[in-house]
């Protein structure tokens, strides 16, 4: 199945959006000394209400305020991005004439922060106006993103934000961050449940690139799944248990940025789309979805993609060198299912309720269009999925 015209032709004449990203312990301290050295006199960053009260950031500010540059702070960015959010912040930003957006958390507040960049450099467009494919004319103020969790939005060019009850639909080479930050001391300060979610957000992205219909077209952006997935497997159940290094910690930082960078072009696939719709409808975190939902869609895609379930299974290490190609690619899913359990996530969702279904297989099916999809769905499939989820 093919993904949307529209978004396959952006896709493939998109530049390469190569970023500089500060990947090491401490490397939150260096981005002021990185903005004081280009001489950014006003910064606004852009946090989440947690993050905020965890005071993770004063020490830059601190430092920031001290090197003489002016920092403006927006601290209550919500579970969901809301256009509301972006509108506040960007004529805040106007307001107080800011050379850079500095986005800190995790994927909801990395959305906000994108729109709130290419807003104020397109202010003459209403959000609506921006919103679809290629539709960001300029590009925005710099962002730098320092990723708290790892998700793989710091790497992406997508934003979802939600306009009007509806999750509208972003996507422009203009939303990839000029700069990234992965710094391993800010993941050990945060909730775990957080980590986790977004940990699994970050591998169902990576995977459904990997086995996507369009991603023969992309092989160097899906060259990053094959980073990206060993790595979760090696270090999600150590980190999560919190028996590893700060070393260790990093690669589960890399490995998000990595998936990011897959889905880049590719795009995504059905178990996000899903998962996304659900965390929506509930307010559930939408890697906690996701790690229900995507077991289920690679049994329902089985025989179109055990090809390539066997090559990340092989890549991974959770089968043996003799194993046949589809004997493979169950020890893959099975492996999902293993580590989901080792972690402690569980593979149903009790939220979900029989008199919404109709709403959300509605909505997923509008998604799916946009994605190269391995198999197209339907009512019937989507119904099977979701009685099983509960």
């Amino acid at each position: 199945m093919g993904a949307n015209r529209e978004i396959l032709h952006y896709a493939r004449k998109m530049n390469d959006c190569r970023q500089e990203v500060m990947a090491d312990e401490g490397a939150f301290a260096e981005l002021t000394r990185l903005l004081t050295q280009r001489e950014v006199k006003r910064i606004y960053l852009i946090s989440g209400k947690q993050t905020k009260k965890l005071k993770l950031y004063d020490a830059f500010i601190e430092t920031l305020t001290l090197a003489g540059v002016r920092c403006f702070i927006y601290s209550e960015v919500d579970k969901i991005p809301d256009a509301r959010t972006v509108e506040r912040c960007a004529a805040q930003c106007q307001t107080y004439n800011c050379e850079a957006v500095v986005a800190f958390g995790g994927g909801t507040v990395i959305d906000v922060a994108k729109m709130v960049s290419v807003w104020v450099t397109n202010a003459t467009k209403s959000l609506y106006q921006l919103r679809g494919v290629g539709m960001i004319p300029n590009p925005g103020v710099d962002l730098y993103a320092v990723a708290t969790t790892g998700c793989g939005a710091e790497s992406s060019a997508v934003s979802f934000i939600q306009y009007e009850q509806q999750m509208c639909f972003f996507f422009s080479e203009h939303l990839v961050p000029k700069t990234v930050v992965l710094d391993p001391n800010l993941v050990l300060r945060l909730p775990t449940d957080s980590f986790l979610s977004a940990s699994m957000l970050a591998l169902t992205h990576a995977i459904e690139a990997y086995v996507s219909s369009v991603s023969p077209l992309f092989p160097a952006d899906r060259a990053n799944v094959m980073v990206a997935v060993p790595i979760f497997f090696s270090y999600l159940e150590p980190c999560y248990k919190h028996s590893v290094s700060n070393e260790k910690y990093l690669q589960m930082m890399m490995a998000p940025y990595y998936a990011g960078v897959a889905s880049r072009r590719i795009g995504f696939g059905p178990a996000h789309c899903i998962s996304m719709r659900i965390a929506e409808k509930y307010g559930i975190p939408q890697g906690r979805a996701c790690a229900a939902v995507l077991p289920l869609i690679l049994e329902m895609e089985f025989d179109v993609i055990s090809a390539q379930l066997a090559e990340l299974a092989r890549a991974s290490h959770l089968c043996s060198a003799k194993a046949t190609q589809d004997e493979a690619a169950r020890s893959f899913i099975d492996g999902i299912r293993s580590l989901l359990r080792r972690v402690n996530i569980p593979d149903t969702l009790t939220c979900l309720k029989a008199e919404d279904y109709n709403g959300i297989m509605e909505m997923v099916l509008l998604d799916v269009k946009n994605w190269g999809c391995p198999v197209k769905l339907n009512n019937r499939m989507l119904l099977s999925i979701l009685r099983r989820l509960r």
